[in-house]
C-alpha cells in the first residue's frame, strides 16, 4: 500500500474573515477549497475554565492493606461507559475494573496471560458503539472485545504493516475506526535527520481501511537519538477527525479515515528559546545516569544534540463535544506553579477556554461538563478521580 502524500491546502489570504472588525484577538475562521482554517492571535485567550473541588468521586487507596479491586498497581487508562459506570484499566494486573457512578466496585474482567479474554500487556481501553469495551494488548498485538457486562466476545489481530516499528494505537473514531502509528522509513523521503511517522485506519475485524499518510516526527542528531528538547509528533481522535500536530509549531490538522485534510486549527504561539543553562543541566543528568557506564550506546547518549527551542505544546486530546485539548509545553506554563494547562477549542477550532489542572492529575476522558483521569500522590500512589468541569 503506498502512503498517501501529506499535503496542507494553503490558506486563501482574500477569503472574508467571520471575525469582527472590532475584535482583533479573536479567533479568524477561514475556508479554503473545503479545508476549515481557523488562526488566533498571539494575545488570544478564552473563557476561564475550572475544576470544582475537591472532586465529586474519587476510586482508590493511598495506603495499602488487603488487595482490592480498589488497590491499584498501575493505572493506564479510565473511561466513562455510556452507562455512567467508570472502566479503569489496571496495567500491572492486566485487569479491566468496573465501577459505579459511587464509586463502589461492579466486577473486574481480563487477566494476565495469552488466551481469549487475557492480556500480555493492558494500554488502552474504549468504549465502541453497541456498549463494547475494547481493550489493546500491544505485546500480544491484538485488540479484544467485551461486552458491557465483561463478557468476552472476540478479538482480532492489530495489522503491522511491512518495515515498520510495532503500532501504537492512538484511540478510536465515533464510528468504531482504530487508528494506529508506526514509526517507519518512508519511501517518499530522506529520513536520516527525522523520524517519520505512518498512520493508518483499521476496522473493527482488523483490516486495514486505508492510510493517512505521513507525518513529521522528532529531529535526529548525527548519533541517529532524537534531539533533546525537540519537537513531537501528538495525535488524537474526536468525532470523525483525526488530529495531528508538530509540537515545534502551533499547528493541529484534522483528517477523515481517507486521509483528507478537513480542519486546520493555529495559533500564533513563539517558540521559546533553549538556553545553555538547560543543556548544561541535561547532560549533567545524562552523566549522572551513565555513571559507571561505558561502551558505544554509553557513548551515543553522550553525544546527544540538542535542538534550539522548546515545543510549543505538549499532548493532544478531544472531549465528547468535539473541542480540542492542546497542553501547553511546561515552559510556557505559569512559572513554579507545577499545574498543567490547557488551551481549549471548539469543533470550528476557535478558543474557546483555558484551565490550569494540577499537576499531579492526568486527565484521560473528558466529558461535557466531567473530566475524569489519574491522581498521583507523592510515593507514586494512583487513585482515580473525577472533577465537575465549570466553564
Amino acid at each position: 500500500m503506498i502512503p498517501r502524500p501529506f499535503h496542507l491546502a494553503a490558506a486563501a489570504l482574500l477569503l472574508a474573515s467571520c471575525v469582527s472588525p472590532d475584535n482583533p484577538s479573536s479567533t479568524i475562521v477561514r475556508d479554503s477549497a473545503g479545508v476549515r482554517i481557523a488562526e488566533s492571535p498571539l494575545e488570544a485567550s478564552g473563557d476561564q475554565w475550572r475544576l470544582q473541588l475537591p472532586p465529586v468521586l474519587q476510586i482508590g487507596r493511598n495506603e495499602g492493606g488487603d488487595d482490592g479491586p480498589d488497590l491499584f498497581g498501575r493505572i493506564m487508562q479510565v473511561i466513562r461507559l455510556s452507562s455512567g459506570d467508570i472502566a479503569v484499566a489496571e496495567g500491572l494486573a492486566h485487569e479491566i475494573r468496573i465501577f459505579d457512578d459511587g464509586g463502589g466496585h461492579l466486577r473486574t474482567f481480563g487477566r494476565s496471560g495469552e488466551g481469549p479474554g487475557e492480556f500480555t500487556t493492558l494500554s488502552t481501553i474504549a468504549e465502541l458503539p453497541g456498549d463494547t469495551i475494547v481493550a489493546v494488548d500491544p505485546r500480544g498485538g491484538r485488540a479484544s472485545l467485551f461486552t458491557s457486562s465483561g463478557t468476552f466476545a472476540r478479538s482480532f489481530l492489530i495489522p503491522r504493516l511491512p518495515g515498520a516499528a510495532a503500532p501504537n494505537v492512538i484511540d478510536w473514531l465515533d464510528d468504531g475506526t482504530l487508528l494506529i502509528d508506526a514509526l517507519t522509513r518512508s519511501p517518499s523521503r530522506d529520513t536520516r535527520d527525522q523520524s517519520t511517522h505512518f498512520l493508518y485506519a483499521v476496522d473493527r475485524d482488523g483490516e486495514v481501511l486505508g492510510t493517512l499518510g505521513e507525518f513529521a516526527g522528532q529531529q535526529l542528531g548525527r548519533n541517529g537519538y532524537a534531539m533533546a528538547f525537540s519537537g513531537r509528533a501528538e495525535f488524537a481522535a474526536g468525532g470523525n477527525l483525526a488530529w495531528y500536530g508538530h509540537s515545534s509549531r502551533f499547528e493541529l490538522i484534522g483528517h477523515d479515515r481517507s486521509g483528507s485534510v478537513g480542519r486546520i486549527v493555529r495559533m500564533d504561539r513563539v517558540p521559546k528559546a533553549v538556553t545553555q543553562a538547560e543543556i548544561d543541566e541535561s547532560r549533567a543528568a545524562a552523566e549522572e545516569s551513565l555513571r559507571g557506564m561505558s561502551g558505544p550506546a554509553a557513548e551515543r547518549i553522550r553525544a546527544t544534540e540538542f535542538a534550539s527551542t522548546h515545543p510549543v505544546h505538549d499532548r493532544v486530546l478531544s472531549d465528547k463535544a468535539g473541542n480540542l485539548w492542546v497542553e501547553r509545553y511546561p515552559s510556557d506554563a505559569i512559572e513554579d506553579s507545577g499545574d498543567r494547562e490547557w488551551d481549549i477549542f471548539d469543533d470550528e477550532g476557535r478558543l474557546i477556554g483555558y484551565l490550569a489542572t494540577p499537576g499531579d492529575f492526568r486527565i484521560t476522558w473528558i466529558g461535557a461538563q466531567l473530566v475524569l483521569g489519574v491522581h498521583s500522590d507523592p510515593l507514586g500512589v494512583e487513585t482515580v478521580r473525577m472533577y465537575r468541569l465549570d466553564r
